[in-house]
């Protein structure tokens, strides 16, 4: 069954930055049954099937009843004296899984009693592939916790395993987010935390590198440059972070206190070390300026919330100046929420079709169409350059390839990042979230651009001595892409 939808705006969101709220899938079914009644000897003929009953009560099985379905992860009573057991049951390839909601809906509420004795269990079909390898997770949780040289409670196991799935499903934008990373997360796409004013994304190698500075925040005042690598934060080298979330969350923190970052310069391959204080930041997501020649100039840095209206505003601000030509700079800009790009890109099409997602959605193939309504603010012969480097990513290359490929903009620059799908973020009840990888995109040619990028139609690099400079840092000189892009939009 596939499914098809047709729709002006995307329901998915782009990054790890989504607000997109959907239910885990993860069926939870609750299995009751009573604590074993201990009664008094009365004879002695009743000894060994006292003595049976304990020693069963002990022992790690895997129990297969007469419907097909097994529980493993049984109860070990003697090692660990829990009155809960937590199961993985398979059932037959005839029976349904039944999910976390329909089974609320059809089991009624435990007593005390019985909650206390409650499996968890997940539903999997029964096939000797779902044997195999359920018995071989049981017998590698038995060495762990047998033999593993530090001891882990049976919670902190199941959370390793839970993180675990997550990060080896096979795309890096796929992660666990813990409950304070998850705060921090939504604080960055608010535009205002408290941190260093760093913006850092990871490259092709899987380092972590600084991109951009917030001007006046504390990491440009301590020195730090674009292009700076991160080694260590507070001697925590980089290889124990999971993520660009998880090392940003590490380097933000409480207002006035310092952190330690420690950094690789390439250009003058050397390590340093910064103690920087921590600071209130405030980001804005878009910059713009009327340039020589009635070329108006917009700088988008992210596609953070209102990103969109604020767009609005300067294009409306531009025209009422006069502008002629459009330059729109996406250097740096790692992308962000799908919806706010789509809605900017309204302001400068009819209505069109500027891409097609293919993923998967409650287990069935999905298919959606993304269509701009009909909000054109400017107008149709005004000439747009789009500058892109190979910073830039996912919601950048999907503004910028839709404008390309319909005809409608010119892109200089560099061959751009190549981030050709989209995320979905799960919150959990304990405040921590799943960011899944949940679909690719398609440009109106029919391209997926993951791992290829956008090649600009003028490929133009920035002298040697700039490459390390903030954009607006450089001169007019220096910036060869800028003055590139407004040579092919200015009017005679």
């Amino acid at each position: 069954m596939m499914m098809q939808n047709k729709s002006p705006h995307p329901m998915p969101q782009e990054e790890g930055q989504s607000e997109q709220q959907f239910l885990p899938h993860v069926h939870r079914n609750n299995m009751h049954s009573s604590p074993p009644q201990q009664q008094p000897p009365q004879e002695a003929k009743c000894f060994w099937k006292v003595l049976l009953a304990v020693l069963l009560t002990a022992v790690v099985s895997i129990t297969f009843t007469l419907g097909g379905s097994y529980l493993f992860f049984s109860q070990q009573a003697a090692a660990r004296q829990t009155k809960s057991d937590l199961g993985i049951v398979a059932t037959k390839g005839s029976e349904t899984p039944t999910s976390g909601s329909e089974a609320a809906d059809e089991t009624k509420a435990p007593s005390s009693q019985e909650a206390d004795t409650a499996t968890v269990g997940i539903t999997f079909e029964q096939t000797p592939e779902n044997t195999e390898e359920l018995e071989k997770l049981a017998k590698i949780w038995e060495l762990l916790q047998d033999f593993y040289y530090q001891d882990y409670t049976d919670a902190e196991m199941i959370a390793l395993m839970s993180e675990g799935l997550v990060k080896n499903m096979g795309s890096r934008y796929t992660f666990y987010l813990s409950p304070e990373e998850r705060e921090h997360d939504k604080e960055g796409m608010s535009g205002e935390y408290s941190g260093i004013g760093a913006i850092v994304q990871m490259n092709e190698e899987g380092n972590y590198v600084i991109t951009r500075l917030v001007d006046d925040a504390p990491a440009m005042e301590a020195g730090l440059l674009p292009g700076d690598v991160f080694v260590a934060i507070d001697d925590k080298p980089v290889k124990d972070f999971k993520g660009v979330e998880s090392l940003a969350s590490a380097v933000r923190g409480e207002e006035g206190t310092p952190v330690k970052i420690e950094i690789y310069r390439e250009t003058t391959d050397e390590n340093l070390t910064f103690d920087v204080v921590r600071k209130h930041i405030t980001t804005a997501n878009l910059s713009y300026k009327m340039l020589d020649n009635k070329v108006g100039y917009i700088y988008v840095t992210e596609f953070s919330g209102h990103v969109a209206d604020n767009f609005e505003k300067a294009l409306r601000d531009l025209l009422q100046q006069g502008m002629t030509g459009l330059v729109i700079d996406f250097r740096y800009n790692g992308g962000g929420l799908a919806d706010e790009c789509i809605k900017m890109l309204d302001y400068l099409l009819d209505e069109a079709t500027v891409s097609v997602i293919k993923g998967r959605m409650h287990g069935e193939p999905l298919e959606e169409t993304w269509d701009t309504k009909d909000g054109m603010l400017v107008p149709k012969e005004l000439p747009i350059a789009l500058i892109l480097n190979e910073y830039s990513a996912s919601a950048s290359e999907l503004f910028s390839g839709a404008l390309q490929d319909l005809g409608r903009a010119v892109i200089v620059g560099v061959q751009s990042f190549g981030k050709g799908v989209g995320t979905r973020t799960w919150d959990l009840d304990d405040g921590s979230a799943v960011q899944i990888t949940n679909f690719e995109y398609y440009l109106p040619k029919g391209e997926n651009i993951q791992d290829k990028g956008i090649m600009p139609d003028y490929i133009v690099e920035l002298p040697e001595e700039a490459r390390n400079k903030q954009i607006s840092q450089l001169t007019p000189q220096e910036d060869t892409q800028l003055l590139k892009a407004i040579e092919l939009v200015k009017t005679k």
